[in-house]
């Protein structure tokens, strides 16, 4: 992943009246879902293929050939209290096995990130905010939750870009499969970083396989913060 950034708004598709999120189901779960909508951006890096992200209210459709890019939302201030969260997310085809840790060695299936700020941080958080301004503030924390690498289930693994601020936490292997998932990051914050989570601020959504050349094919759907 280049440390080198640019910024692109994602093509929406497939949402017909979802454009605001009208594609929730009633009750709680559509207060604390997060549409697959126009509000996500797409951060691309200078010099890599973008991935393709193809969104659809409920679920976002993930091609990675030998790219690498983000897909990113800031969460509206009524969520960002949220500690908890859960998705589906699936895997057709998989990257092989990576060393997190390393440099041009580190593609990953997928990668679902939750980004924590202080509460003073996050009061200036705005729905324009680009998560590569959120990223390179200390005061933000991110948490990823992969799907990938090559260590075990529940490893951390602090990213090499800025181990300080961004770690992963393996969540799933290199290998293609379905699951669903839901974490407490009340307790995986301290886990990962030694501090509580603060202020939940966003959330993205990564696939990287420019290193190995080879194509990702996955979907994400049912994201919801609580």
């Amino acid at each position: 992943m280049s440390a080198m950034f640019t910024r692109r708004q994602a093509l929406v598709s497939g949402l017909g009246l979802a454009a605001s999120g009208v594609l929730l189901a009633p009750g709680r779960a559509a207060a604390n879902s997060v549409a697959f909508d126009a509000a996500w951006d797409h951060l691309t890096f200078r010099r890599l293929t973008p991935n393709r992200f193809t969104l659809h209210g409920t679920a976002v459709d993930v091609v990675a050939d030998a790219s690498s890019s983000i897909l990113y939302r800031v969460l509206p201030v009524a969520l960002r209290g949220a500690t908890r969260a859960t998705w589906v997310w699936e895997v057709e085809n998989s990257v092989p096995p990576s060393d997190l840790s390393q440099i041009g060695n580190d593609d990953r299936n997928l990668g679902m990130f939750f980004v924590s700020m202080p509460a003073q941080a996050a009061a200036r958080v705005g729905p324009n905010t680009s998560i590569r301004r959120m990223m390179l503030n200390s005061a933000a924390q991110v948490l990823m939750y992969t799907w990938g690498g090559g260590q075990p289930a529940g490893a951390v693994v602090p990213s090499p870009h800025a181990p300080d601020r961004l770690r992963n936490l393996i969540t799933r292997p290199a290998q293609a499969g379905r699951f669903s998932e839901t974490v407490d990051l009340t307790r995986d914050f301290p886990r990962v970083f030694g501090q509580d989570l603060q202020q939940l601020v966003a959330v993205a959504i990564s696939s990287n396989s420019e290193n190995s050349g080879t194509r990702v094919v996955a979907r994400v759907s049912d994201l919801q913060v609580f």
